[in-house]
């Protein structure tokens, strides 16, 4: 855990308290925090306090004491209500209570005291501890559990003491550093530690698909409408996993992301009749139409609560719904005939209604190797979704023909798949031509010797299985260095990879969360004689994480350079950074050293 930045407010109380009622919860928020430099202010005010349809605002005081002792209240002028709607969301019942302070100076302090009122569709609550800011004085305590009292710490956060009591737990701490993760670190690790509790006899991942069932219960299935387009859609397809493709091909492209949540709406569906109707819904909207134009079709198939989230995932200790933010489709695997490579885990093929493009046998990253719980006979199935790393593929092929005066020109070609090449085609989709060309030539530039010039600019779109984009274009290279006696010019050749340097796994107990993937660079380079060799440049590393692997080879007058780098897991804990190490060291000091090769004569 990095420390926090120089400049930065102090926390001095923060103290929340939080009481579970049989008619709901109330939360009790008492915080100061000391403005210790002149851009603290606008970090702290506005004041946004969440709120939704089942979560009221309850008492709020608040006021500014400045140096000299001076109290500023804040009055009802000052605090306003706005409604949220994120990205994709048409309409929404989150809304956010603010609280603009009165303007006063450095070493002032903002204090503040409010209650919050909540009526919770599920018998759990989590709270985040930790902070960018220190913490003078920590204080965070729930109570009234009673039956099925239950709770959990995900999460590190030294100096916290935790005390349990019936029906509760209380934790504390003082003097407790700001938090500045370390890069590639889980997002868990800006909250240091979450505070996960829950009461009542839903226990269990079970007691959550039950929970989700009984949700659905009330949604209208099996409309006629959509019965009758599914029957439409496979009119004359026998194959079952072609009746898949067909079926997610439509809720994919043809049902537009769109998300409305009001209510116990951010969880339950609308009924798949009505989302079919007008061709738009959210996640959660677009799979259960899926579902059901897939049970229509004889197929069997689940909805499944799934975490979309590059840098975080499920913690599997601790069931609750508030853990999921996605919803996917999982459908039982056996004998559909599908290849090695496609989404399978647990006896499923899961598919994500979502995603734009790829075929069933792609599954963008953020929800690979996350734990999905597949709803199916009134309970819950905890299962992790494969990684699926090869498909994460970005392969560059350069061929240069080099002249003895060091000036070299020739082809490069790039395949991009996964989830940039789907980038790519969503940009294609609805950027300018000029733009998309930008952005190829700001890719070919970071992948090639600096001052590299291109021209006749084409690329290829595939939204096949994977989605995948071929980009080419011509590259002339000049002054890479005249040949010295005996020796061409070295050759640089960029790095296609970012793995973590030395430094940023030494000492560090945070995880790395990496996006997995193969990578692989093939250079070929015509030579201005034949009487040239490379030695010693091949290098290989193996294990259980990944690979890296070089080599070089002369032949004649041509010399090839082939790279390829594999990483197979996307959460790295402490005990695999060695094998990360080994790979990353291997990729970092051959990147170093330019590509070399000795000659009998500089000149043909």
């Amino acid at each position: 855990m990095g420390v926090a930045p120089l400049h930065a407010a102090t926390i001095l109380e923060k103290s929340i308290d939080v009481e579970i009622r049989p008619d709901g919860v109330t939360e009790r928020t008492h915080l100061r925090v000391r403005l210790d430099n002149a851009r603290d202010f606008s970090n702290w005010s506005p004041y946004p306090i969440a709120l939704d349809e089942n979560r009221e605002m309850g008492d709020l005081t608040a006021s500014a004491i400045q140096p000299d002792g001076k109290t500023l209240k804040v009055s009802r002028r000052d605090l306003d209500t706005h409604q949220v709607a994120g990205e994709g969301n048409l309409h929404s019942s989150l809304a956010v209570r603010t609280v603009t302070f009165p303007a006063v100076p450095v070493g002032s302090v903002l204090a503040l005291d409010y209650e919050v009122r909540e009526r919770p569709y599920f018998p759990a609550g989590q709270l985040s501890l930790g902070s960018s800011e220190p913490i003078e004085s920590l204080r965070v305590a729930v109570h009234g559990g009673g039956a099925g009292w239950r709770y959990h710490m995900d999460g590190t956060m030294p100096g916290i003491t935790v005390q349990e009591s019936p029906g509760g737990v209380t934790v504390t701490g003082a003097k407790l550093p700001g938090l500045n993760p370390p890069d590639k670190a889980p997002g868990l690790a800006a909250e240091g530690a979450m505070l996960r509790y829950a009461w009542g006899d839903a226990g269990g991942w079970d007691g959550v698909g039950r929970w989700f069932e009984g949700l659905l219960t009330p949604v209208p299935r099996g409309a006629e409408p959509v019965r009758a387009k599914a029957r439409e859609l496979v009119a004359g397809v026998a194959d079952k996993k072609r009746r898949i493709e067909v079926l997610t091909d439509f809720a994919r492209r043809q049902v537009r992301y769109v998300a409305v949540e009001v209510g116990i709406g951010g969880y339950r569906p609308h009924t798949p009749q009505q989302v079919m109707e007008r061709l738009w819904g959210d996640c959660k909207d677009k799979a259960l139409l899926l579902v059901d134009l897939l049970k229509e079709a004889g197929i069997e198939a689940y909805p499944a609560l799934a975490r979309l989230d590059p840098d975080g995932r499920v913690d599997r200790d601790f069931p609750s719904p508030y853990q999921f933010n996605h919803m996917i489709v999982a459908v039982p695997a056996d004998g559909l005939g599908l290849g090695p490579d496609a989404p399978v885990a647990g006896g499923y093929l899961f598919l994500d209604a979502t995603q734009e493009t790829g075929g069933l046998a792609w599954l963008q990253p953020a929800v690979q190797d996350q734990e999905v719980l597949v709803v199916r006979d009134g309970r819950g199935e905890l299962v992790r979704t494969p990684v699926r790393h090869v498909q994460e593929g970005r392969r560059l092929d350069v061929a240069l023909a080099l002249k003895p005066e060091g000036d070299a020109a020739g082809t490069a070609r790039l395949e991009l798949s996964g989830e940039t090449g789907a980038a790519f085609l969503h940009l294609n989709g609805g950027a300018k031509p000029q733009e998309v060309d930008r952005v190829i030539r700001r890719v070919f530039g970071s992948l090639l010797p600096a001052g590299a010039n291109l021209s006749d600019i084409r690329w290829q779109m595939m939204d096949g299985g994977v989605p995948v984009v071929t980009l080419e274009a011509k590259v002339s290279v000049p002054a890479l260095g005249a040949a010295g006696e005996g020796a061409l010019p070295p050759l640089p050749v960029p790095s296609m990879i970012d793995l973590p340097s030395s430094g940023l796994l030494d000492g560090r107990t945070l995880p790395v969360v990496e996006t997995p993937f193969a990578s692989r660079v093939t250079w070929r380079v015509t030579l201005p004689t034949d009487a040239c060799k490379s030695e010693g440049q091949d290098v290989e590393v193996k294990n259980d994480l990944g690979a890296f692997r070089q080599k070089v080879a002369v032949k004649g007058r041509e010399l090839t350079l082939e790279r390829a780098t594999e990483l197979r897991q996307r959460w790295i804990e402490p005990a695999g950074f060695p094998a990360l190490k080994e790979i990353a060291l291997a990729e970092s000091r051959t990147n170093k050293r330019r590509l070399r090769v000795s000659c009998l004569s500089p000149h043909p």
